[in-house]
């Protein structure tokens, strides 16, 4: 069936459908276990006592879930985003956060949110390559995308001068990402700085992705809100205002299937964004959230994930080394390869070496200026293990050396 909505074409196809073809019919030659590394689902166990924790209170199955969470919840993210972010207690008050089923309802809703606060302004900034929903939140609501190039020119992330006099004016909200999907960049405070003071300048909304803020190879990333609080000055009111970040327990907890995320900052956007979920819902499960709460509550399991995933870059490392188009990113779980033909590098690894990657130029389109990041690079997602991870790339780099990596 066609669709005969034109927003839907706009998305492009899925990158996900467009591997699934791109691979159709092609058997892997060699004779190593095949391993998946296209989608960053984390393969790392969760907690062993969260399924009792989610048990326990199957009473409150019988209870619709409010639209801002229950009062236990948002003290719970609101502890838990001042304590690992270093703001003061108190700071993220019960009004200035809320669950949402997962990070990728929140990112696409924001869209609804952007497109109801100014009809005039009708650009929803974004990096490119990004996260699917990004874009979706602009071609469904209403709003054009502009497509922000992270080049390794600008340190993989955004050039803000392009928020300039001339589009800060029209532009309802920035979506910023890090540590950033699928190059693995930490902004750094500096940088998120400027994006603030850029949203409140113009007015428009600084949405911060930072869902894969508790997976890093150095020093933990600086959040937004953060920033916020180091910005603020006595008497001005709300200190997140203009930003809203989201987060989720899907990267920090190995528990994707939980559909779990969290939305904080600007009050007032907050009070809007849940009138907004009165009428379109996507409320997560009370027992969920009641799991959730004390998966926040918990850092030791989320050291033994992070752990798991230093582990299995430490063995990217050992085997890539060398290999030209390999760089060790900052954080999140992704290898961001520079190859020289992204499709012929993901159908050869497949082929050759039974490893699935996604071809980079599938993960966003161009950028405003026609330059296209995402294309010559080979996005592999580090969520197995060290040993089995290990023994993938060693079968890769042959492959990789033959279809003539370039040097990144």
């Amino acid at each position: 069936m066609i669709s005969t909505n034109p927003a839907v074409p706009a998305l492009g196809t899925h990158p996900f459908p467009r591997i699934a073809a791109l691979l159709e019919g092609i058997t892997p030659s060699c004779g190593g276990t095949p391993l998946d590394l296209t989608i960053g689902e984390p393969r790392f166990a969760p907690p062993s006592w969260l399924s009792d924790a989610l048990g326990a209170r199957q009473d409150l199955l019988g209870k619709y879930p409010p639209n801002q969470g229950p009062e236990w919840f948002r003290r719970a993210a609101a502890e838990w985003l001042e304590t690992r972010f270093g703001l003061t207690p108190g700071a993220v008050g019960l009004d200035a956060v809320f669950p949402t089923s997962g990070a990728r309802e929140a990112l696409f809703q924001l869209g609804l949110l952007a497109d109801a606060t100014d009809g005039s302004r009708r650009l929803l900034a974004m990096p490119t390559p990004h996260y699917a929903p990004y874009r979706a939140a602009a071609a469904l609501c209403g709003l054009r995308a502009f497509n922000m190039p992270a080049e390794a020119a600008h340190g993989y992330l955004p050039d803000l001068d392009l928020i300039d006099e001339d589009r800060g004016p029209r532009t309802a909200m920035l979506i910023l990402c890090t540590p950033s999907n699928p190059e693995g960049a930490v902004a750094p405070p500096g940088y998120l700085r400027r994006a603030i003071t850029l949203a409140r300048t113009y007015g428009f909304i600084l949405a911060v992705d930072e869902c894969y803020s508790e997976i890093y190879l150095g020093e933990e990333p600086t959040g937004a809100l953060r920033v916020c609080q180091d910005m603020h000055q006595e008497g001005e009111g709300d200190p997140f205002r203009n930003v809203l970040v989201v987060n989720s327990l899907s990267k920090r907890s190995s528990s994707a299937g939980l559909r779990t995320g969290v939305v904080a900052g600007d009050r007032a956007l907050i009070a809007d964004f849940i009138a907004l979920r009165s009428y379109i819902g996507g409320t997560t499960p009370l027992p969920n959230l009641a799991a959730a709460a004390e998966l926040l509550a918990d850092e030791t399991h989320v050291r033994a994930v992070r752990e798991s995933y230093r582990d299995t870059f430490a063995a990217a490392d050992e085997v890539l080394s060398g290999v030209p188009g390999y760089r060790r990113p900052e954080a999140g779980m992704f290898l961001w390869l520079r190859v020289r033909d992204d499709e012929e590098a993901a159908v050869r690894a497949w082929r050759d070496a039974a490893v699935r990657g996604v071809p980079g130029s599938y993960l966003g389109p161009e950028g405003w200026d026609g330059s296209h990041p995402g294309k010559g690079h080979l996005r592999l997602a580090m969520v197995h293990g060290a040993r089995e991870t290990a023994a993938a790339l060693t079968r890769l780099v042959p492959v990789l050396r033959e279809i003539g990596v370039v040097a990144g």
